[in-house]
């Protein structure tokens, strides 16, 4: 008889049962790194410097991590390790985590923020030689609707530049100039309304939520422990010189200081915005979320396989 491929919503049981204790590695060929160093060269780093108990070693494509995802839980292994960007790790954290098996995210994409929640400033060969040692705990994350996010979710018009990442990388850059100056007029009228448990409401043309502080989920700073709550900052970008002064002074971590800006931390957020739907980001990826959402802090979202001890903060 033959099997029938394993979903999300079998039960966490029927996956442990029989638990082979092996590691999985699952490599994203499409993910940046990856591409530039070479899967057959990220295979041979993980037999060379990884555990002894590897016993698959699988690349492929961003089409079909998930179904090699469900493939892999169904050999019962004690983790999978994911070898790609912040968005190959969200899926295997969301696909795995109702399964109860862990997920190890491996930097091997741009940003590489869940990653680094993980451990730490390591890089892949430093996070493969960390592998032989270490524990399943649960990862803090922020949950909208029947979606999750691990580092930063973004709300409002100006998230729908998304679109044009390709289009304004080289050299297709001068198409996707032209592409976000038209677009610009109504990214700058769009408005999200939200309030935290209870306050007043707050009106701004784009709201921010990070997992923790926001300037360490996007790489500025240093955090030390599990968050417990969110940062949540809503800015107004009028025009052009709004959007120019925000962004400087949010590379130069001052953004708080900002009249336009209003910041504070809470575990819930009501959003509606003054549209059809809202445009998002979770984690990166882009979602055309309802007219009015909630967004709610759970300490323990995700599963994942962490060392003993991280190599620095995060």
């Amino acid at each position: 008889m033959k099997e029938l491929p394993l979903t999300a919503s079998d039960s966490a049981s029927e996956i442990n049962r029989g638990q082979s204790g092996g590691l999985i590695v699952i490599i994203n060929g499409d993910a940046g790194q990856v591409r530039k160093q070479g899967p057959n060269a990220l295979r041979a780093l993980v037999r060379r410097s990884g555990p002894a108990d590897v016993t698959r070693i699988v690349t492929t494509d961003r089409h079909d991590i998930r179904d090699c995802l469900l493939d892999a839980a169904a050999q019962r292994p004690r983790a999978i390790a994911v070898i790609g960007g912040d968005g190959t790790a969200h899926s295997a954290i969301e696909t795995l985590t109702p399964l109860d098996v862990p997920t190890i995210p491996l930097p091997g994409g741009t940003m590489n923020r869940l990653s680094a929640r993980v451990f730490g400033r390591a890089n892949l060969l430093q996070c493969v030689a960390s592998l032989e040692e270490g524990e399943p705990r649960g990862l803090a994350g922020g949950r909208v609707g029947k979606r999750s996010f691990f580092v930063a979710a973004g709300f409002g018009g100006w998230m729908q530049v998304q679109s044009l990442r390709e289009r304004l990388r080289k050299p297709k850059s001068i198409a996707g100039l032209r592409a976000l100056i038209r677009m610009a007029p109504r990214q700058f009228a769009d408005r999200v309304s939200w309030t935290s448990e209870g306050a007043a409401a707050l009106c701004h043309s784009t709201l921010i939520i990070g997992v923790g502080r926001i300037d360490t989920a996007f790489g500025f700073g240093l955090e030390r422990h599990e968050p417990a709550l969110f940062e949540a900052a809503g800015v107004d970008i009028g025009d052009w010189g709004d959007l120019g002064w925000v962004t400087g002074a949010a590379m130069l971590r001052r953004w708080r200081r900002l009249k336009r800006v209003t910041a504070l931390s809470t575990r819930a957020i009501a959003i509606e915005s003054n549209h059809e739907g809202t445009p998002t980001l979770l984690d990166g990826e882009f979602h055309m979320l309802g007219r009015v959402n909630t967004v709610t802090f759970e300490p323990k979202l995700g599963l994942v396989w962490a060392p003993t001890r991280r190599r620095a903060p995060w």
